[in-house]
């Protein structure tokens, strides 16, 4: 045999190994499914608990089989154990297999495929244990336009989505309007583009999802001007400007990419929008075997050095910490050399990052720092670089600086809440639970607690009970932040 062909072969074989070691399986009846799409899942071994849901959308002339391999989500979803539901169109519907998102039969609320989509997750949330707080979409070209649609159809389901080479909601509503959008021609203002969203939801008070927005510059299918015209969407419906607060030009040390981000009017991040100079039409890929690479190379599935699937993962907040920080917690203001640390690897590298105000007095590069402390708390975070190169997931230890919090001073409210043990509930004195728009708990240790709850009338109900310790609570009612300490006996 000879090189050329034994490269091939052993390239056709890793793939086969990669494909049948995540294989995804088909689910039928999960629904009326009036937009007569197929329905695949990835149920990764050892989930316990309420777990997170990826929805995740293929683009034209795929299927969801390639989808899956050439996107790597299913690596991510064994790792950081999480479930992931790949509708798929059929020719019938389309001929080149994409997703309808410009035909309003399939895209208005409760219609066609967006209605499909949404049984499927309801399916999934039926048979499986979902942390209804933790639902996200994603999606390439027309599947990125599809999911623009789920986002605008269920801002009440999905709590973020990832737009992969996309357009705004309803950029087209015919076949004729799609390819004039796809040039990037179609353009609004934040306000026009909105209103196509609200009007799909009349009534509706609560949050808009967050979004990220990943685009190549040398996009001759879809026009990178649509990144514009997505982020005035998103912006405007998540009560932020169109000017970017934060900008990274060789975003995670690769020249090409460019990272923005756009705070809403409570200086919160709310879209964040990747742009890859010179790349085509597909998702960006890091191919390897490192924690932040994956996918397979294809026609839209492209090698950039930057895995775009792992950075909507991280978006949607799945990565879980490879390790626990130890340190201290809780400190005085202007506390000094604070040591923090993580087990020791020969040949690693370590990258601290440490919350505004404090400072590494030494260590940083390794597995040990000493940090001076400011007046403010925040993440302590730190990423490894192992001897053979491999960046690991970043790990996080949330600092809490007596009489501060994560959150500046002067514009958090602190509240009180009550844990009754006995249904498993947290009441909020004073507060109308109707207007919380998030809660996120927090351990004594600062670690994250992924605990899933339903709002009711006057109570949280959480879905396990909390174990004896102290807990951090922190949230938005109102869209106003507030924090809050438990106590459970």
């Amino acid at each position: 045999m000879n090189s050329k062909l034994l490269l091939t072969s052993l390239l056709t074989l890793s793939i086969y190994l990669i494909s049948t070691a995540q294989p995804i399986t088909q689910v039928t009846g999960f629904g009326s499914n009036p937009g007569a799409l197929n329905m695949y899942k990835y149920v990764p071994a050892g989930i316990t608990g309420a777990a997170p849901l990826v929805v995740a959308l293929h683009g034209c002339t795929q299927n969801a089989s390639q989808y899956a391999l050439q996107s790597g989500w299913n690596k991510l979803a064994n790792l950081h154990k999480f479930y992931v539901i790949y509708p798929e169109q059929i020719t019938a519907n389309n001929s080149s297999s994409c997703f309808n998102w410009f035909d309003t039969t399939n895209v208005n609320k409760n219609q066609g495929e967006a209605m499909s989509i949404k049984q499927m997750v309801d399916y999934t949330i039926a048979n499986y244990s979902i942390n209804p707080s933790a639902i996200y979409v994603t999606g390439l070209s027309a599947g990125a336009g599809m999911t623009v649609v789920m986002l605008a159809d269920y801002p009440q389901v999905f709590n973020k989505g990832a737009i992969m080479a996309g357009l705004p909601y309803k950029a087209a509503t015919s076949a004729l309007g799609a390819y004039s959008a796809m040039n990037g021609t179609v353009v609004k203002t934040p306000a026009q583009w909105s209103s196509l969203v609200k009007n799909q939801n009349p009534g509706y008070t609560g949050p808009f999802p967050h979004t990220a927005i990943f685009q190549g510059t040398s996009d001759f299918t879809v026009n990178s001007a649509n990144a514009t015209e997505l982020i005035k969407q998103w912006t405007d419906l998540n009560n932020a400007d169109q000017t970017a607060d934060f900008t990274i030009n060789s975003f995670d040390g690769n020249s090409i990419i460019q990272q923005t981000i756009y705070n809403d009017n409570l200086n919160n991040p709310v879209v964040y929008c990747y742009k890859i100079t010179g790349m085509g039409h597909g998702i960006s890929l890091d191919t390897g075997s490192c924690p932040r690479q994956g996918g397979v190379a294809a026609t839209y599935a492209l090698e950039n050095h930057f895995h775009s699937t792992y950075w909507a993962a991280d978006f949607f907040n799945l990565l879980t910490s490879p390790y626990v920080i130890a340190g201290a917690v809780q400190v005085v203001p202007s506390a000094n050399n604070i040591v923090y640390s993580v087990p020791a690897a020969s040949g690693s590298t370590f990258a601290w990052i440490v919350p505004a105000g404090a400072s590494i007095v030494s260590g940083q590069g390794t597995n040990s720092i000493t940090v001076n402390f400011g007046t403010m708390g925040g993440i302590v975070e730190v990423t490894e670089t192992t001897s053979g190169n491999c960046k690991k997931d970043a790990a996080e230890l949330n600092v809490t600086v007596t009489g501060s919090t994560n959150i500046d001073i002067l514009t958090i409210e602190h509240i009180t809440c009550f844990y009754n043990r006995g249904d498993n509930t947290i009441s909020i004195y004073n507060k109308d639970l109707t207007e919380l728009n998030s809660l996120a708990i927090y351990n004594a240790i600062g670690q994250k607690i992924n605990q899933a709850y339903t709002i009711g009338d006057d109570k949280i109900v959480f879905s396990s009970e909390l174990k004896t310790g102290i807990y951090f609570i922190y949230g938005f009612i109102s869209k106003k932040p507030f924090v809050s300490k438990i106590m459970v006996y």
